[in-house]
């Protein structure tokens, strides 16, 4: 084998197909190389002595790894593990922790070669020509690479792709979703296969905490509707998917393309079940809109409030108002769709009173679930830039960005009571009979019972 491509070894509760992995093995496949496979758990998460076992089997010449800041750890240790194996693979890095601080990555990550910054569909192809066909002239002219000249780290300039239309679909041959369980993205679906799908890039949005614009840009570029499409058909007919999730950040951002996609789905036929796990911006929704989505299949609406401090929103860059979410959230209540609402506890200005109002708001909404998640400072994001320039935050413990860790508190709030207060919304939220009744309601069979456990262990047994 030429090329593995894998995602990081970890522990969170889920276990989807990775798009950007797929499109890579697309984009490595339209440039020729065809001895390219995708690293795939098998009805779960793969750990140290499964992958060891898949490098010696495949003993690949190039190994490529997809990096969030909270895997460095592991990617180390993965890293180490393959230049044991063959001290010749080459291995290389991307994702959203490269393009954040790419300057870090060779002090941070031992045993790496190169890493990228940014889209990679152009970027790995022109690498992989160079040091696989044994023509390499000049790294500098790839975009987005990390590379070392000498002791120095060079960092090329990265390149947006503007037409996505121009990449070819996710390599989903690799990455059957009939071979995933039931942790969905989400937690819950309607029907099994699930699969997952992006029909845009990029955000517009201030929001401060967020570290999506760093990823994929601030300019949003759109698939056409005709390619989605195209992706959806191709999903139900050749891998007998039931329910799509679509994991844009702004997929109603433009209505006339929304009630595009709703017409094209009921014209096709294509009879799927859509949910949007990622969250879909209130002030993009109106009744035309909710009332197409429904028509067209869709059932469960995620949305990021993330406090009910209108202070907190307001330095959070949200761009909503309390009054707004609360005729949103009705709005999508009102055409009977499942709610499912993001908030952020421990949000560096926040005090415990603004914490106590975010979780009495959350109570009052008619929401089916809500997701506490402590603030996480993201390498690169505005608020994280901030902090470490304030030297308010220190260093960041990449191990601790997950959800329910408490990598860092606000003033005048410790972590212990961090903890406690989001424990208190976790508990507060779901002890109630409706929330406990419509979750049962939704449960799909035990071992789905046992994921979701699993998720509400962390939030309640968690140290944090």
């Amino acid at each position: 084998m030429d090329i593995l491509l894998t995602t990081p070894i970890n522990k969170t509760h889920y276990c989807v197909p990775s798009l950007g992995l797929g499109y890579l093995v697309s984009a490595l496949r339209k440039s020729g190389f065809y001895s390219v496979s995708i690293m795939v758990p098998e009805g779960g998460h793969l750990d140290y002595k499964r992958f060891t076992e898949i490098l010696k089997q495949n003993n690949p010449r190039v190994l490529g790894i997809q990096c969030f800041s909270l895997d460095v750890s592991v990617i180390n240790e993965m890293l180490k593990i393959a230049k044991g194996i063959n001290p010749n693979v080459i291995t290389i890095i991307g994702g959203p922790h490269p393009t954040a601080v790419p300057e870090n990555v060779f002090y941070e990550f031992r045993n790496l070669d190169f890493a990228i910054k940014g889209e990679a569909e152009i970027s790995l192809p022109l690498l992989l020509k160079m040091i696989l066909r044994d023509n390499v002239s000049s790294f500098g002219n790839i975009p987005g690479l990390i590379y070392r000249e000498g002791n120095k780290t060079l960092i090329n300039p990265s390149e947006v792709i503007k037409d996505l239309d121009s990449l070819d679909i996710v390599a989903w041959d690799l990455m059957d979703p009939r071979r995933y369980s039931e942790q969905v993205q989400g937690a819950f679906y309607r029907d099994l296969p699930v699969a997952p799908i992006v029909t845009s890039r990029g955000c517009p949005y201030e929001c401060t905490f967020c570290s999506n614009k760093i990823s994929m840009g601030r300019t949003l570029r759109l698939r056409s509707i005709e390619k989605v499409i195209e992706e959806i058909e191709s999903l139900k007919h050749d891998y007998q998917v039931r329910e799509i999730q679509i994991l844009d950040d702004n997929f109603t951002i433009n209505k006339k393309r929304t009630l595009h996609f709703c017409r094209e789905m009921k014209s096709k036929d294509l009879k799927m079940h859509i949910a949007f796990p990622n969250g879909i911006r209130l002030d993009t929704l109106d009744e035309d809109i909710l009332l197409a989505l429904k028509d067209a299949g869709a059932y469960s609406i995620t949305v990021g409030i993330e406090s009910g401090s209108q202070r907190i929103l307001n330095h959070m860059k949200k761009s909503l108002t309390l009054s707004l979410i609360k005729e949103k959230v009705s709005l999508i209540k009102k055409y009977g769709f499942e709610i499912n609402a993001f908030f952020i506890i421990g949000y560096p200005e926040e005090t415990k009173d603004d914490i106590e109002k975010t979780i009495k708001f959350a109570k009052e909404l008619p929401l089916d679930v809500a997701h506490f998640s402590c603030f996480l400072p993201l390498p690169g994001t505005d608020i994280t830039q901030e902090l470490l320039k304030n030297r308010i935050l220190k260093h960041i413990d990449y191990s601790e960005l997950f959800y329910s860790k408490v990598p860092f508190s606000p003033k005048n709030i410790s972590k212990k009571e961090l903890k406690r207060l989001q424990r208190k919304a976790f508990l507060s939220f779901f002890l109630r009979a409706r929330i406990l009744i419509g979750l049962m309601s939704r449960l799909k069979s035990y071992r789905h019972l046992i994921s979701i456990l699993k998720r509400a262990k962390d939030y309640i047994l968690s140290k944090g």
